[in-house]
């Protein structure tokens, strides 16, 4: 199950079935969009309001909703590891559809 940012939930994801049942299940409406003032991941909000299947589409991901949601407990290496990793998976899924 690969999120709108390309997260796979079942493999990246430390709340996926913990407090969380998927970023697409549920819409985007995940427990910490909270700190960010918002009922939705910024992500999934900024993704569903362009009209995205998933950042994929847009040709500015990484953008500056992914840098302002980064885990704070993240070092810059895990965070760049992150941004990498969930590119690759986007990347895979665009592959796959065509």
């Amino acid at each position: 199950m690969l999120s709108v940012c390309g997260v796979n939930c079942h493999t990246d994801c430390r709340a996926f079935k913990v407090e969380c049942d998927g970023c697409n299940e549920l819409q985007g409406h995940v427990s910490w969009a909270v700190f960010y003032g918002m009922e939705r991941c910024p992500i999934y909000a900024c993704a569903l309001e362009k009209g995205f299947t998933s950042c994929g589409d847009c040709r500015l991901a990484p953008c500056q909703v992914w840098y302002d949601t980064r885990n704070p407990d993240a070092s810059d290496e895990e965070f760049e590891a992150d941004l990498n990793s969930r590119l690759a998976n986007l990347k895979g899924r665009k592959k796959e559809n065509i």
